[in-house]
């Protein structure tokens, strides 16, 4: 099972956020860490079979996606029975742009954030089927000098590029590694970065290589 605790795994702009959110949250006081970014299918499973998700399969946390994170309070033994640092923390990541899942009616989750898009309307089915938020703006507020759209823009191009490089020399998961040699020995894909985000005219190549279109 693979569950990372590293703010580089998420998407560059959810990434730079979660820093900021980091920074807001110790100039209030609030002492949170990252208990989560992304995580593989096997861990999301074991999450949904322990009653800790209603989903069993990954999202906004999976690998090659990361537009969501899960904090906590860093005081050893108290890291989830305090609810008003919960309150505190997701407020100002609300205040942020990010979704808090301590307001969900159906299964409240204190812990998450993600970026599910400005209005907040994408939801897992958008994930899974590959319809992804755009950029989230970078916050700025009086605790984090601003930053004009030149130099984020930059700053994200450059990001995406490294995180591209880092997935690209990721192996298949347990999961799929059967399937992925078998695509690979059928020529659908070449075998190179399994965990590689696939751009539109990849996906319009591999319909034609399964005779699809």
């Amino acid at each position: 099972m693979y569950n990372s605790r590293n703010i580089d795994d998420l998407r560059p702009d959810v990434a730079a956020n979660c820093r900021v959110f980091l920074s807001l949250c110790k100039a209030q006081g609030l002492p949170a860490m990252i208990a989560g970014t992304v995580r593989d299918a096997a861990y999301q499973l074991d999450r949904y079979n322990k009653g800790y998700s209603k989903s069993k399969r990954p999202s906004f946390h999976a690998q090659g996606v990361g537009l969501a994170f899960d904090f906590c309070k860093n005081v050893p033994g108290h890291e989830y029975d305090d609810p008003v640092f919960f309150q505190r923390c997701g407020r100002l990541g609300e205040a942020m742009g990010f979704e808090w899942g301590g307001r969900w009616e159906s299964f409240p989750d204190r812990p998450h954030l993600q970026w599910s898009g400005p209005e907040h309307t994408y939801r897992s089915s958008d994930i899974w089927a590959g319809r992804l938020p755009p950029p989230m703006p970078l916050y700025a507020s009086e605790e984090e000098p601003e930053m004009t759209q030149e130099q984020f823009n930059a700053m994200f191009e450059a990001a995406m590029q490294a995180y591209a490089s880092k997935v690209q020399s990721r192996p298949a998961g347990q999961w799929s590694a059967q399937a992925w040699d078998a695509a690979k020995k059928a020529g659908i894909l070449d075998g190179s970065g399994p965990q590689a985000p696939l751009t539109r005219e990849q996906v319009a190549v591999v319909l034609q290589r399964l005779k699809l279109i």
